[in-house]
């Protein structure tokens, strides 16, 4: 892993200014601490439910190797979380949830290409096609919904490993 050490000022909008080396230089603004107020205040209205599927959906991002960045989980999850019908439910919703976000991904519009983060309104630029892996997790947690129905606990817990990997307990 690769780290790039780069100076950052405090600029008069309460954000900060960086250089970017890449396509010849130019200099950035970021604005952390609002991203981060938004989500801690959209998190704590839904049960910290936000916070939970962002952390969900990154472990499912990286044992899948899905091109979606943090950043875009993050803003993606927060426009879904605001009319979610049970974004402040508890801990037993968390599968209706996440089958239900993995459903969202899959029908983002592939062709878009830079969202809006909550907050700062910073550019969140696509990775790459994640569509097609949402729809394929969408699938495995439905049918591990499904097998929590039925009272078939082993083939539950063997599909979220499917999508979440050896992380998710079971």
């Amino acid at each position: 892993m690769t780290f790039e050490v780069l100076p950052a000022f405090e600029n008069s909008s309460n954000g900060w200014t960086y250089p970017n080396a890449n396509n010849g230089g130019s200099w950035k603004d970021c604005n952390p601490r609002a991203e981060i107020a938004a989500i801690d205040t959209r998190s704590a209205l839904t049960n910290k439910n936000l916070k939970y599927l962002g952390r969900m959906m990154r472990v499912w991002a990286r044992h899948c190797a899905v091109p979606i960045s943090g950043m875009l989980i993050d803003t993606l999850a927060y426009q879904f979380i605001e009319n979610y019908q049970y974004r402040d439910k508890s801990f037993l919703y968390h599968d209706f949830m996440a089958r239900d976000f993995f459903d969202y991904l899959a029908k983002q519009n592939q062709n878009q290409t830079v969202w809006r983060a909550p907050g700062s309104g910073s550019h969140v630029h696509r990775k790459g096609v994640f569509e097609h892996k949402a729809r394929s997790a969408y699938l495995r947690a439905s049918e591990a919904i499904q097998y929590n129905d039925d009272n078939h606990e082993w083939s539950r817990r063997q599909k979220w490993r499917d999508v979440f990997g050896s992380l998710y307990p079971g």
